[in-house]
């Protein structure tokens, strides 16, 4: 049952990574705020995993730790690239030349 989960964070964090890194190269999307995105989406994904895994007729402990780890490990690659975002933002700012005369 961990592999599943294993599994399907990789189904979701590796895609969602390529296309944060897309768009923030193609400058459609600046890193940090898809950074924020996939953070709040993450906090949903959570709860989303952990109402199909648990049921209304069991207890679901394994399933409630797995939507607790999925939601976390989400919201810690969301907050990653928010960091990440920020920090390249301020680095532009302070390496920007200024060419005016």
């Amino acid at each position: 049952m961990d592999v599943l989960m294993y599994l399907f964070l990789a189904a979701l964090l590796i895609p969602a990574n390529i296309f944060m890194i897309k768009w923030h190269r193609s400058g459609s999307l600046p890193l940090w705020a898809s950074g924020i995105l996939l953070a709040i989406l993450g906090v949903g994904l959570g709860f989303v995993v952990g109402g199909i895994l648990v049921g209304p007729g069991n207890a679901g402990q394994g399933g409630s730790l797995m939507a607790a780890f999925v939601g976390l490990i989400t919201v810690a690659n969301g907050l990653i690239h928010f960091l990440i975002g920020l920090i390249i933002v301020i680095g532009k700012l302070f390496t920007k030349k200024n060419t005016q005369v």
